[in-house]
């Protein structure tokens, strides 16, 4: 098969040395992309389109990254979702109630017609054998099931006005995110004992919520995430008794954006019982973020993308993993790093400042008279340095004029007496 390079890494590393996301992917515009499965840590996949109501050609890595190659098939196969049981055989959630199949790697792919003729939007995959299919929200309530591989389908209906997310953790035990219609209006939370054969109600949420991602960690612990839609803010469930109750979550303030808040949570995952990261938008539908390391009991806002959300998130492990939203795909090797520079970094004792602020593009930097070997670096949302000035005598002027209107940070590095110190603060460039 003749592959086709789309990008090889078009941002290099030309981040801050603190950061722990970098972007591995920009299609440019050229399609969107919301969802994001790896095998491991050289076999990738992404697609998208769902959350914007379309479909997307998908692309794919055999080196982690290194290089992705848009699907020779373009155009002519969309779909809103790809799942890979192997490296070999793999399945896209199409329209009209088309699930794709291919048994050599996507090089040929094979259309199977289900029960439905409702649009696919969401799979979940088992094993090789064992998978599950949800269909378009608001019109149809039924889920999708195989048990021969994708070979064939059944439709299992959930009584529902419509469904969404669907996770399994073994072959008896998932979790179904469904909608009620008139004159609820509400997101629904399902559970099946039977393996997807039937489904009972556990938690009705309130008015015009929908839940967007499961993640389980044991029958007993999990957690549901989504959006309040009349609120446009957020929703984080958690559950310690197997979705018999549920504990709504709180996250801290965002950093770097307009919004103060989340307005949509789309994925979350963990690595183990106290690692785990979700991404989420806020209402201007720039992108987050968000680590664990206490099991969600506390998170901490990781990476931020101006413009764009990031939908979907896959971590092979506390270190290796990549995200995705929009027009980019990012890459970690250390996902458990602790964010420096994000959040303003204040000192009573120390007197840093930069002004105006707002500015056009032209600003003074304040800091004390008695400090050296002062370096001061400016980057963007993006971690991406903008400029690295050494030795400036206090009360310097610096011109970003040049660069885009939007949030930057400016880090002053200095030190004394052999202890070297860091002071960071946010710049609006208007």
């Amino acid at each position: 098969m003749k592959k086709k390079i789309l990008i090889i890494i078009l941002l290099l590393t030309t981040a801050f040395a603190h950061a722990q996301w970098e972007v591995q992917l920009d299609i440019q515009n050229f399609t969107y992309l919301d969802r994001i499965f790896f095998l491991d840590e050289n076999y990738g996949w992404t697609i998208g389109g769902a959350t914007i109501g379309t479909g997307s050609p998908y692309f794919y890595t055999t080196d982690g990254g290194q290089n992705w190659y848009l699907s020779d098939d373009g155009w002519e196969l969309r779909g809103t979702d790809i799942v890979f049981v192997n490296p070999d055989t793999g399945f896209i959630a199409s329209f009209n109630g088309i699930i794709y199949k291919t048994i050599n790697g996507g090089q040929t792919w094979t259309g199977v017609q289900t029960p439905s003729t409702q649009n696919v939007v969401r799979m979940f995959f088992l094993d090789e054998n064992t998978g599950w299919a949800t269909l378009e929200l608001f019109i149809d309530g039924h889920v999708l099931k195989t048990g021969d591989s994708g070979e064939s389908w059944e439709m299992v209906d959930t009584g529902m006005d419509g469904t969404q997310s669907i996770y399994f953790l073994d072959n008896n035990n998932g979790w179904l995110a469904g909608w009620l219609g008139e004159p609820n209006n509400c997101g629904v939370i399902l559970k099946s004992n039977d393996g997807g054969n039937s489904f009972i109600t556990q938690y009705i949420c309130s008015s015009y919520t929908y839940i967007e991602d499961f993640y389980f960690l044991s029958e007993q612990i999990g957690w549901a995430v989504g959006t309040k839609s009349t609120t446009n803010s957020y929703l984080i469930l958690n559950t310690e008794d197997g979705g018999e109750t549920w504990e709504e979550i709180t996250l801290p303030e965002l950093q770097g954006g307009w919004n103060e808040e989340a307005s949509i949570i789309y994925s979350i995952q963990f690595v183990n019982d106290t690692i785990g990261w979700l991404t989420c938008a806020d209402f201007d539908n720039w992108g987050y973020i968000f680590l664990t390391t206490d099991g969600g009991e506390n998170w901490q806002q990781q990476f931020t993308n101006l413009w764009q959300p990031i939908c979907d998130i896959q971590m092979l492990n506390q270190d290796t993993g990549w995200a995705v939203g929009g027009d980019f795909i990012y890459f970690t090797d250390n996902g458990t790093y602790n964010p420096v520079g994000v959040e303003e970094k204040q000192n009573s004792d120390f007197n840093f400042a930069v002004s105006p602020n707002p500015t056009n593009g032209i600003f003074t930097v304040h800091f004390p008279n008695e400090i050296s070997n002062e370096e001061i670096i400016i980057y963007d949302i993006m971690e991406k340095e903008v400029i690295c000035n050494q030795c400036l005598t206090p009360n310097s002027i610096i011109d970003i004029s040049n660069q885009p209107n939007g949030i930057y940070f400016i880090t002053l590095k200095y030190n004394t007496n052999n202890q070297f110190h860091s002071f960071t603060k946010k710049i609006i460039k208007l």
